[in-house]
């Protein structure tokens, strides 16, 4: 017995010592190791899309879309499960053994078909460059499904003479070796297929050390299938984008609303950017028509203040009192009390004031804590003017809340102006969204133009898209310009019998429906994104309440087996001119419009048999005239 209990001693005693030694190879503050992984729903015929890695979900993604990057344990083989959400429960495509390396960024890039699901596994280089390199990889990826071909792709500089630096065929669902270019060049890919016809061209596009995007290429289901059957995103550890300069145009189509109105007639104009990446725009209805050529020799850099004298933590208290903050002829008040007195509060309470600045707080090597205030990016000035009113009595003191008056403050950062030539003339301004050079047009500068190159800005004149539309009618679609439209309702053959007008902004390659809604001078109008892609495993439905004479609305959705009584709406308290967007399992279904939070029914049933592939859209509108009882009316493609 004395034995047992001295090796249990003993061994206590040696654990304890093994735990506590001085092990140099042992940190116990040290990060715990780990990997990252992310992954792409490029699946032609799929919905949102879930991946499990191991018991780990790592997100639920639309297609066309990336997920969030994800922490995992590195090193160790996973199940790794693909579904998508099947009557309330997941239902599993896929599943395949994945590993993640430590310290290393693992992309997932799923493409084919449902029913012929494939994954590109892609390891990242997110290695930081060195200062003497003068290069940068892209890898392009093939992950158009419905194509389900070869791609020839040829990548030319456009810094020399659309030189072509490389030509590769990539195979249906899978990736390019990693491509080797200049970090100065400004390239361009051109995709064609087996025949010699262009699918897709990116234009002009930069490229920047230590940026080591994947181009990955996919379906589309817009306007411009025929002509461009896939799209483009860049994507790099960081975030995806677009190409802004793809050659797509949008698609819109018109519903006339206007229950008091015999018939209207809309008319449109755009403005428009030739590279959108270095210059966009936003104009007002008043914009005259006209194009002007730009170029951006610098941005706008704002003026980034700091506390002059370091706190000893987020939550030091600095004083209470207002604070207000000028940027051009705008001001803010921001209330600071008690609570919110501390470093860490005031940079909260700036940052969800909705004014023009913001702050964050920040530890230097000393574990100083400072706290920094900018301008936010495209205000009126790159410049701030704060004042406090001090709940201490001074308010130009180096204490209490007056330490964050502009005069008590250390510029970090010195504003920079930009500089932009417009026809031939130089500007300077101090800010990147510059109102005041084209009449009715904000300039959004966002990057500076290489050598030698403009960017054209056109806004055209006025263009009948719809004539004498009745109420109820939707127009057939029509093609419009990308980015800024601006549409005008008119009385049907009197333009100058003004019902509406106001610009939208219209997302490339996408179908469009503008509705125009309401009654005698109260009339406005929204417009909505239409989905065409089929999806394999359910219908979509997509509903608009356009009735003015009602408030809000409720919508059921009520399946074969169920009834109006025992269902819950699928919208409740819906305005007019939302449109409401859901995916269909395979069932039977009745559609109800009601009265807000009650059963008592305003337009329906409408009975709606889902099969896959299959797309349903219903408005909801007032009776000729205006009033009840309202409409349910399904829109056939």
């Amino acid at each position: 017995m004395k034995r047992t209990l001295f090796l249990t001693a003993y061994l206590a005693c040696l654990f304890v010592i093994t735990g506590c030694g001085e092990d140099p190879g042992y940190d116990k503050f040290a990060p715990s190791p780990s990997g990252s992984i992310r992954y792409v729903n490029a699946v032609t015929d799929a919905p949102s899309l879930v991946v499990e890695f191991g018991t780990q979900s790592i997100g639920n993604t639309p297609f066309g879309q990336f997920s969030s990057i994800n922490s995992v344990i590195p090193g160790l083989e996973r199940n790794t499960k693909i579904s998508y959400v099947n009557d309330n429960q997941l239902e599993v495509i896929a599943t395949l053994s994945i590993s993640v390396p430590q310290d290393q960024l693992k992309t997932l890039i799923l493409t084919g078909t449902l029913a012929n699901l494939s994954v590109i596994e892609v390891i990242e280089d997110t290695s930081v460059p060195t200062e003497t390199d003068t290069t940068t990889t892209l890898r392009i990826a093939n992950a158009a499904g419905a194509l389900n071909e070869a791609v020839s792709l040829t990548i030319i500089d456009s810094t020399a003479s659309e030189t072509p630096i490389a030509e590769l065929v990539i195979e249906s669902g899978t990736i390019s070796e990693a491509i080797t270019v200049e970090s100065t060049d400004t390239l361009s890919i051109q995709a064609t297929n087996p025949d010699g016809d262009i699918l897709w061209t990116s234009n002009d596009f930069p490229v920047t050390t230590g940026i080591r995007p994947i181009i990955m290429l996919f379906d589309t289901f817009g306007p411009n299938t025929n002509q461009s059957p896939i799209q483009g995103l860049y994507v790099t550890p960081g975030g995806t984008f677009d190409f802004p300069n793809e050659t797509f145009t949008a698609s819109v189509r018109i519903l006339n609303a206007v229950p008091d109105q015999t018939a209207i007639d809309l008319y449109q104009r755009s403005a428009r950017s030739s590279t959108p990446s270095i210059v966009s725009l936003n104009a007002d209805v008043a914009a005259t028509s006209g194009s002007y050529r730009v170029s951006v020799q610098q941005l706008a850099i704002p003026e980034i203040y700091q506390t002059t004298d370091g706190f000893e933590a987020t939550t030091t208290i600095i004083g209470t009192g207002t604070i207000t903050m000028t940027n051009g002829e705008t001001s803010t008040e921001i209330l600071i009390e008690a609570a919110s007195a501390s470093v860490e509060g005031i940079a909260n309470a700036i940052n969800t004031a909705d004014g023009d600045a913001t702050a964050v707080v920040i530890t230097d090597a000393n574990d100083q804590v400072f706290l920094q205030i900018a301008t936010l990016n495209y205000q009126e000035s790159n410049q701030l003017s704060i004042v406090v009113d001090d709940d201490d009595e001074s308010d130009s003191d180096a204490a209490g809340l007056s330490l964050l008056a502009t005069p008590q403050l250390s510029i970090t950062t010195p504003a920079a102006s930009a500089q932009l030539t417009v026809d031939g003339s130089l500007f300077e301004r101090s800010s990147n969204a510059i109102t005041d050079i084209v009449s009715d047009v904000t300039l959004f500068l966002l990057a500076t133009s290489p050598a030698d190159t403009e960017v054209e800005i056109e806004i055209t004149q006025q263009s009948l898209v719809a004539e004498d539309l009745l109420f109820a009618d939707v127009s057939s679609y029509f093609n419009s310009a990308t980015g800024t439209v601006i549409f005008t309702a008119t009385t049907a053959n009197d333009p100058n019998a003004v019902l509406y007008s106001d610009g939208f902004t219209l997302e490339r390659n996408q179908y469009h429906m503008l509705a125009i809604s309401g009654l005698g001078d109260s009339i406005s109008a929204a417009i909505a994104t239409e989905e065409r892609r089929p999806v394999a495993t359910e219908s979509r439905l997509s509903i608009l309440h356009a009735a003015p004479s009602i408030a809000q609305v409720d919508v059921y959705l009520i399946k074969s087996d169920a009834n109006l009584e025992n269902s819950n709406p699928i919208g409740n308290n819906i305005v007019p001119l939302v449109t409401g967007q859901f995916g269909l399992a395979q069932d039977t279904f009745t559609l109800t419009v009601t009265e807000p939070e009650s059963k008592t029914v305003l337009a329906g049933p409408a009975s709606i048999d889902s099969e896959a592939n299959g797309f349903f859209r219903y408005i909801v509108l007032d009776a000729a005239g205006g009033g009840t009882p309202l409409q349910l009316i399904r829109i056939v493609d």
